[in-house]
């Protein structure tokens, strides 16, 4: 007869922990880019202008960065320059060693407490001690698979986001805007992607667990699994078509309202759990 065990919730406390680092480093970021390269690029227009025998106006028109006016181009470069040595900082400061040492203390402690769920669970299911099935595993290829895809995450965040604060920065001088303009339209920026890179890395804990649950249930034998959502009002409408099914671990579950074959917790900040069917060899 087969049997169930629950899939091992994702550590909450992991989860904000990463969620909070990734966040952090946003954070650093952007107020040193601030600083160095669209502050630095005011500080240095400003002394062009004492040096220089411009009128007011003149020099109204360049502190708004109008490229009208053929010296504003340089100014933009001059901005570039000071965008890019600032971004190579950046990348040395959150160099991929450091990186990957963060990513990997967080998730090495996610896959342990589910580890330890897992096991436990399967073992008063079929009766066999769980330090017994621990050891004989044998899932390290495709666990350090799903560690360096995360950490890989981390520095496409990294780089996308400086990258962001760049183009978004010299669009914004491109349309004529003022400095108080840019650096509002800059700061605005700076805390969607704060909050964009906190949203995302709870998620990618989230898929981790799922997805190392979900080898280990194959391993166990497990070849599939029911749908459980957390049925409350902000479940969406395409989890909800798939409450109480039952799918194959090696497809996930197709649902027509989005098109998509899904695991769950692998969906954006997607609560659902399954139950993992532990069938008999006979079976």
């Amino acid at each position: 007869m087969a049997k169930t065990i629950k899939e091992p919730a994702s550590p909450k406390t992991l989860e904000r922990r990463f969620g909070q680092a990734m966040k952090e480093m946003v954070e650093q970021m952007e107020r040193q880019f601030r600083n160095e390269a669209i502050k630095g690029l005011n500080k240095s227009t400003i002394k062009k202008f004492e040096d220089s025998s411009m009128g007011e106006h003149e020099a109204a028109l360049l502190s708004r960065y109008q490229f009208a006016d053929a010296q504003v181009g340089n100014y933009a470069r001059v901005f570039l320059k000071l965008a890019n040595r600032v971004k190579r900082k950046l990348v040395r400061r959150f160099d991929n060693k450091r990186l990957d040492k963060l990513s990997d203390k967080i998730l090495n402690s996610v896959d342990k407490q589910s580890k330890q769920k897992f096991y436990n669970q399967l073992s008063s299911a079929i009766g066999v001690d769980p330090v017994q099935l621990m050891r004989k595993e044998g899932l390290t290829p495709q666990m350090n698979a799903l560690k360096l895809e995360t950490l890989q995450w981390v520095k496409k965040l990294r780089d996308e986001t400086l990258e962001k604060f760049t183009n978004d920065t010299l669009h914004a001088m491109a349309e004529g805007k003022s400095v108080e303009e840019i650096l509002q339209q800059y700061d605005n920026l700076a805390e969607q992607r704060r909050n964009h890179a906190e949203f995302l890395a709870r998620n990618q804990i989230q898929n981790y667990n799922s997805l190392s649950t979900k080898l280990r249930a194959q391993k166990a034998g497990a070849r599939r699994a029911r749908w459980s959502t957390s049925d409350d009002d902000r479940v969406r409408p395409s989890h909800a078509d798939r409450d109480g099914k039952v799918f194959d671990l090696d497809k996930g579950l197709y649902s027509s309202i989005d098109g998509k074959y899904l695991m769950t917790g692998v969906d954006y900040d997607c609560r659902c759990t399954s139950e993992l069917i532990i069938e008999d060899e006979e079976e």
